[in-house]
């Protein structure tokens, strides 16, 4: 159980109405600072990367397959699990109904 005390809707509001100003200013602070990570300068990529696919071994090149956008993914898996981690599994298991063909 815990200590929390029942209140009216009056209290409820005058509790509420500050948390919600503080919830919409994280909100505009996480906007603002994603908007400047997304400015954020490019960087080429110099080295020739090889991947193992399903198919063969594909260049980073070769993985973009003609398209203008790559999704990639850190994957977690240890040499001692059998498994991967629950929530990369979860996020990679979403990833063929994201796909969009183009």
């Amino acid at each position: 159980m815990t200590d929390r005390q029942a209140g009216t809707c009056e209290e409820w509001l005058v509790t509420r109405l500050p948390l919600l100003e503080a919830e919409k200013e994280l909100t505009r602070r996480s906007d603002e600072l994603a908007r400047r990570r997304q400015q954020l300068p490019w960087v080429g990529i110099d080295q020739e990367y090889v991947f193992d696919t399903d198919e063969s071994e594909q260049s980073l090149r070769d993985l973009f397959a003609g398209r203008s956008q790559l999704l990639v993914y850190h994957f977690m898996f240890r040499p001692t699990w059998s498994a991967g981690g629950p929530t990369c599994t979860l996020h990679t298991e979403s990833f063929d109904r994201a796909v969009v063909q183009s």
